[in-house]
């Protein structure tokens, strides 16, 4: 028997070398458990799907409120002509989209070996969709059925919230709270300036819509749907984007 003491495989390695090869390691399975490309283009798409119903059916259009206050207003937008069925819509679109993105998760853990535990994520889609409807009913209470000293403290934020709740913006919200928190949960930094630019472009709308002083007539049929659908691209091509680089990412593993 040789008198030299048997050496194990790499141990000629550096303390510094090994440090480098776990880190790389770490940022292999970050990347191969990355999957958010699918909840972007799940959620840009249900976008877009629903731009017609912020149509107007008629061509000038004033600021309207309903009289009867259409069930899931909150999620429609009360200045919406087809309040309801953007309600009805979004609320299926909303939670169905979560649970999916829930399942897709979970399938993709599976495949690759690591898995990225979404279900804070789902958590936080569905628990915003339920926020959303009853939130606009509490900032009407605030604005109009308290007293003038409470009203008038509350209006710089209640205001601003209910432009939103009433062009149906609201689900914009619920998707950028989830965005946030998936950054999170991949961390992603990627993802987190995405879903910074598209809760930007939620804010600018509102802005835009907030500070300018419309007359009857400036509204065309179009207007709503304009407002709902500048920040689709961002999820759109994010998404496109993460899926082109998690399939090179495949490709070179492979």
């Amino acid at each position: 028997m040789s008198d030299q003491p048997h050496r194990a495989p790499h141990s000629e390695d550096t303390p510094g070398e090994l440090l480098a090869s776990v880190a790389a390691l770490r940022q292999r399975t970050r990347a191969a458990r990355q999957a958010y490309w699918f909840p972007l283009l799940l959620f840009g798409l249900l976008m877009t799907t629903a731009a017609p119903l912020y149509v107007e059916s008629v061509e000038s259009p004033a600021l309207r409120s309903t009289s009867d206050n259409p069930a899931l207003s909150g999620l429609g937008g009360d200045f919406l002509e087809r309040s309801a069925a953007l309600g009805w819509y979004w609320l299926a679109a909303l939670v169905g989209g979560y649970l999916l993105s829930l399942w897709w998760y979970r399938w993709h853990g599976k495949r690759v070996g690591v898995q990225t535990p979404a279900r804070a994520y789902v958590v936080a889609g569905v628990v915003g969709t339920l926020v959303g409807i009853v939130l606009p009913i509490a900032l009407r209470f605030l604005l109009f059925n308290t007293g003038t000293p409470v009203s008038n403290a509350t209006s710089w934020l209640v205001s601003p919230l209910l432009g939103i709740a009433n062009r149906g913006m609201i689900p914009h919200l619920v998707i950028a709270v989830g965005l946030v928190v998936l950054a999170r949960l991949e961390r992603s930094p990627g993802l987190g300036a995405l879903a910074a630019g598209y809760a930007a472009a939620v804010l600018l709308v509102t802005i835009y819509f907030h500070a300018t002083d419309f007359e009857p007539g400036d509204l065309n049929r179009f207007s709503f749907m304009t407002g709902a659908l500048l920040p689709a691209p961002i999820l759109l091509i994010g998404g496109t984007v993460a899926l082109l680089a998690t399939s090179k990412g495949s490709k070179r593993s492979a």
